[in-house]
């Protein structure tokens, strides 16, 4: 009797588990059929109720064949060994069909008699935990298998703030300094930054522990930064700087690792193709658009400063092209543009407006002197490179527009140089005018 209410007492306690429990549980009996599940076990087969599945074998409740056999022979296999399965890590599916990971114990039913009653299935979903210590693995195999083009791999505890590892190697001669604590590993980086304003500065300027704790438990899992850093020989080198976030498995730390690598290669690829979209292609001065932009931003900075825009024209030019050929005259302008931009300092800007027609932006003039004397020696420069085609009578004209008297933006100083440079060629050619007020109405 007392036995008898033991075994009821064990059946109701059991009958609650699988009502409560967040576990998938089934049990199964010797020929593979389900007597009793929990709900979370109905969900994860996709199904609405235990009776859905109560009575039936994998076969009948699974869609999928190859799914239902892998089933069947595991527990076949249980049976035949005659041991429990503990912890046996697996994909199972939710019931939106998305994969996630579980940790599954079997264990094997039996009687007084010791013979074979069934199976109790026990699986406890563990996607997140897995995940997690899928991508700790991952990126720890970075402080053992450090790549051939990363100089250097950090990875420090934020919790206990401190340096875990470092590990580093020299590429080009060159590597990230090798650092002991964080707060020399944060200085070095903004030491090493040669843009000093950039947003990777500001990141290693706030290389705090409440700064790095804020963005781990905000979500935020990775940053990427990519910049030019003094590196341990001094030389600068384009990097691709990663920090990613990380719950540390064993000690449950929010950590942080952070590799540099050597993009200096691929980087100074990019800068050629960008520069060499910013170019004139034949004479290798700036095309039009690119001169507007960088005079624009020019005048955006500094408009307390006075400038001067030059609209350069070669005269006679078709006459050139006419009786040497085209390309004779593609020649003549390659020395004329670099005639051209010796003629200004490195600060100022040179561009091919097209064809003949040039222009510059001569900065930070003091007087109307200066930009006279320029104008002077330009055309002297003008006549040295027309001088081996005097048959054809080369010269060149000259526009001048000074900012801000002449206009506040690039748009309206071209068009008045623009304006002054025919100016020059209706009055003969091969001199400088200056645009005035009265220009506007004669043009």
């Amino acid at each position: 009797m007392r036995e008898n209410g033991n075994s009821t007492l064990i059946e109701t306690a059991f009958r609650a588990i699988l009502g409560s429990t967040r576990d998938m549980m089934f049990i199964k009996d010797a020929k593979l059929v389900y007597v009793a599940v929990s709900q979370p076990f109905v969900k994860m087969v996709g199904k609405e109720k235990p009776e859905d599945i109560i009575g039936k074998t994998d076969h009948q409740i699974f869609e999928d064949e190859a799914l239902a056999d892998r089933y069947v022979l595991d527990d076949r296999k249980l049976l035949a060994r005659g041991q429990n399965l503990m912890d046996y890590i697996e994909p199972i599916t939710d019931e939106g069909g998305q994969h996630r990971y579980g940790s599954t114990s079997k264990y094997i039913l039996k009687g007084e008699n010791g013979e074979v009653l069934g199976i109790l299935g026990v699986t406890r979903d563990i996607t997140k935990d897995y995940l997690v210590r899928q991508n700790y693995q991952k990126e720890l195999k970075y402080l053992f298998e450090l790549p051939r083009d990363v100089y250097a791999v950090s990875y420090i505890d934020i919790d206990s703030w401190r340096v875990i590892s470092q590990r580093r190697q020299l590429i080009s001669g060159g590597t990230i300094q090798s650092c002991k604590t964080i707060e020399e590993l944060a200085e070095a980086a903004v030491v090493s930054i040669v843009d000093s304003g950039s947003e990777v500065a500001k990141f290693y300027q706030n290389f705090t522990q409440d700064f790095l704790r804020n963005i781990f438990e905000s979500g935020r899992t990775h940053m990427v930064f990519k910049y030019e850093r003094r590196l341990s020989d001094g030389r600068k080198h384009w990097v691709h700087n990663e920090i990613r976030f990380m719950m540390d498995v064993e000690s449950g730390h929010a950590c942080a690792m952070l590799s540099a690598k050597n993009i200096d290669k691929e980087k100074l690829e990019e800068q050629k193709l960008l520069t060499a979209a910013k170019m004139d292609k034949m004479t290798m001065v700036l095309n039009r658009d690119t001169t507007m932009e960088y005079i624009r931003q020019i005048f955006e900075k500094d408009d307390s400063s006075k400038h001067a825009l030059f609209m350069i024209d070669v005269d006679n030019f078709k006459l050139l092209n006419d009786t040497y050929g085209h390309i004779v005259g593609d020649e003549f302008l390659i020395d004329f543009a670099a005639e051209l931009k010796s003629s200004f300092r490195e600060s100022d800007i040179v561009g091919r407006v097209g064809g003949d027609e040039f222009f510059a932006l001569m900065r930070d003039v003091q007087d109307r002197d200066t930009i006279e004397m320029k104008a002077r020696e330009l055309l002297e420069t003008i006549q040295g490179v027309c001088k081996p085609y005097a048959d054809v009578n080369l010269s060149g004209s000259i526009g001048i527009a000074v900012y801000p008297e002449s206009g506040k933006s690039i748009e309206a100083l071209y068009l008045r140089a623009d304006t002054a440079l025919y100016q020059a060629k209706r009055e003969g050619k091969n001199k400088y005018i200056f645009f005035e007020k009265q220009q506007e109405k004669m043009s």
